[in-house]
């Protein structure tokens, strides 16, 4: 199904499904670790204070504490928010859809396109691999991150489209 605007950005060259359920799960597990580090990290830092020692694992521990207890607010979040996340790239530009949103984004619309995302064992299980943020000119944005179905080649596609002007074609028919 179209939405009104999408045909106008010409052929149909992919569709990249985001993994809701993923979120989910990495929120539940991120919060389960972050409660752990942070109740491991009271005793530790009372135990640093009485021995007056570096303070150096507990500051570890609550580090961690609060990146996961960060992590499974935000992917929480997107699980109940994001139902039916979907990137649909056709020749002329992208097309969001949620439930309850939809937008027509040309690439000329795209005011700028950068993923941070980082390449090790724990960012990609954590969706932190691709972390592309996408600014459209009135104002509103996007992120598409490692949760998404083939979301590395998704990111290159629209900085390629946007950065550099080469629009995607769509799959050859055979």
């Amino acid at each position: 199904m179209t939405v009104p605007g999408e045909q106008e950005l010409g052929a149909f060259v992919g569709r990249h499904q985001t993994d809701v359920a993923r979120h989910g799960r990495t929120g539940i597990i991120s919060l389960v670790i972050g409660v752990a580090a942070g109740a491991a990290s009271i005793p530790v830092f009372i135990q640093t204070f009485e021995e007056s020692s570096s303070g150096t694992f507990a500051g570890l521990l609550v580090g961690v504490a609060l990146l996961c207890l960060w992590s499974g607010i935000t992917n929480g979040l997107r699980f109940t928010t994001r139902h039916g996340e979907v990137y649909t790239v056709r020749e002329g530009g992208l097309v969001y859809r949620r439930t309850g949103e939809s937008r027509v984004i040309p690439w000329e619309s795209i005011r700028k396109v950068s993923d941070s995302g980082q390449q090790n064992a724990i960012s990609a299980a954590m969706g932190w691999d691709v972390h592309c943020r996408i600014k459209v000119h009135n104002g509103k944005r996007l992120l598409l991150t490692g949760f998404t179905h083939d979301a590395a080649t998704l990111s290159q596609t629209i900085q390629r489209a946007v950065k550099e002007g080469i629009h995607p074609l769509p799959p050859e028919r055979t």
